[in-house]
């Protein structure tokens, strides 16, 4: 797993600060593997409830940009905040109304998501000063392959794709956090010996 690790781009400062909050890391990993593990077992149920979460979401954020457009009406965007915010609410009533409909939309919206978050994670691991930037690569791999896969054979398993990916990606993450919190754990922080002038 150090492999994966880069913690000495960091400064020791911040290698010790981590080192004191291993123990965040791991929970928060094993909370997120926990419910990957979950979902895989109950996709169906997975798929479901994700599908209800982004609806409500919408549903909220939709009559919420309505609100805010009707209390902003003296300004030139109002129709364009009004339609946007009735839009967006109208797709989480249907969706909340249809999940199973929802279903086969929401297969191909997170397709693209996996697709692109994957490839953005690729290009970050790559690119960026990162601790652990081996794992954004892994993690970016394997989102891009869900996406190829979700596409391509969408919609004919909405109900259950959308759950096992999901749950997939949060097994990802916790166990790129468990390990990062483990190796942090036990990296010893290299600090310069100060020597005593000679006199």
């Amino acid at each position: 797993m150090n492999s994966l690790l880069n913690l000495a781009s960091l400064e020791a400062g911040e290698r010790q600060m981590l080192r004191q909050s291993w123990g965040t890391f791991v929970g928060l990993g094993v909370l997120f593997a926990l419910l990957g593990a979950a979902g895989l077992i109950y996709a169906g149920v997975a798929t479901l409830v994700t599908i209800l979460f982004v609806g409500w979401a919408f549903a909220i954020a939709g009559f919420a940009g309505v609100a805010h457009a009707i209390f902003r009406k003296g300004w030139c965007g109002f129709w364009l905040d009004l339609l946007s915010g009735l839009v967006t609410g109208l797709v989480g009533i249907f969706i909340i109304m249809h999940p199973v409909a929802g279903a086969s939309v929401l297969t191909g919206v997170i397709g693209v998501v996996f697709l692109v978050g994957g490839i953005f994670r690729l290009g970050a691991g790559v690119a960026m000063k990162n601790p652990y930037a081996g794992w954004f690569v892994m993690h970016g791999i394997v989102s891009i392959l869900l996406g190829l896969m979700i596409l391509s054979d969408w919609p004919n398993a909405a109900m259950w794709v959308i759950g096992t990916l999901v749950s997939i990606d949060l097994l990802m993450d916790g166990f790129r956090l468990i390990s990062f919190g483990l190796v942090v754990k036990n990296h010893a922080v290299s600090e310069p010996t100060a020597t005593a002038p000679q006199v």
